[in-house]
């Protein structure tokens, strides 16, 4: 996928989690989510972030690669573990929280892109999501909608389904308001 494209959806992912109470909502929720979008490719000079930083790009380049280590979702979960130890539970309501769910959008949406080494280091063997799309193509670009349309009408329903209580049970009922 293209940087763009990593962006879009880790602004939709945030939106959806805030919407549905996972995270708070603040510039800061919203900027580590963008930023967590991008940095799994800082492996790459081509990328958007490491073109911007090549002085980090180079060397994560050289020693693992394009989606190597950086792409892999036991090293995140590793992270977010570590995350958890020595800051507590809570900094995954806020801008941590937020670069971590940027961090897993970009290795799902690069899933149907070529695959990624979600075990790495266990293993390198790419995982791939079916239907494949080509970086930049059509098949990109329709994911892209198809994702994007997921992910915000969640976060229209979360903020449009209101919990009221009517006799004894809690019911649904549109709000007005999201």
């Amino acid at each position: 996928m293209t940087g763009r494209s990593h962006v879009l959806i880790g602004i939709a992912s945030v939106v959806a989690a805030c919407a549905e109470g996972w995270l708070a909502v603040s510039p800061f929720v919203l900027i580590g989510g963008v930023f967590g979008s991008l940095l799994p490719d800082i492996d790459t000079e081509r990328s958007t972030l490491g073109h911007r930083c090549k002085w980090v790009a180079r060397p994560i380049g050289r020693m693992f690669g394009h989606r190597g280590a950086t792409h892999s979702g036991l090293l995140l979960g590793l992270a977010v573990v570590c995350l958890v130890y020595f800051g507590g539970a809570a900094r995954l309501h806020g801008g941590w929280g937020a670069l971590c769910l940027g961090y897993a959008s970009h290795i799902v949406a690069d899933m149907p892109t070529g695959g990624v080494p979600l075990l790495y280091p266990v293993s390198k063997s790419r995982i791939s999501l079916w239907p494949y799309a080509r970086t930049g193509g059509i098949g990109e670009f329709l994911l892209l909608l198809c994702t994007l349309t997921g992910l915000f009408g969640l976060a229209w329903w979360s903020g449009h389904n209101v919990p009221i209580r009517q006799g004894s049970g809690i019911h649904l009922q549109r709000g007005l308001s999201f």
